[in-house]
């Protein structure tokens, strides 16, 4: 299901409430394969470890829940790569001494 920034950052700040709300043990970023790029690049463990991903309607749409993130609440951000102008996938994991980030 395709969401509104608001929808997401809702979404995002619920689930970090939920688990820990230390934003600075978080980390966000933008991906086309969120779940490849959660579970292959960062070592996120599926069953143990809290993460989430929400797509949004445009790669401008989820720069903004990026940025929000980042740069106001101060979580640690995967800085999208340049090619990544068609990415409207954000995802969030609470980084663990096995992520990476």
């Amino acid at each position: 299901m395709i969401l509104s920034v608001q929808q997401v950052k809702y979404e995002f700040l619920a689930y970090i409430k939920e688990f820990d709300e230390t934003f600075s043990n978080w980390c966000v970023g933008i991906s086309d394969s969120p779940r490849q790029t959660l579970f292959g690049q960062h070592g996120v463990r599926t069953d143990e470890d809290p993460w989430l991903y929400k797509q949004l309607l445009t790669h401008r749409a989820a720069r903004t829940v990026y940025d929000y993130f980042v740069d106001h609440l101060k979580t640690a951000g995967v800085q999208p790569m340049a090619s990544s102008s068609d990415f409207d996938c954000v995802y969030l994991f609470k980084m663990a001494p096995h992520t990476r980030q």
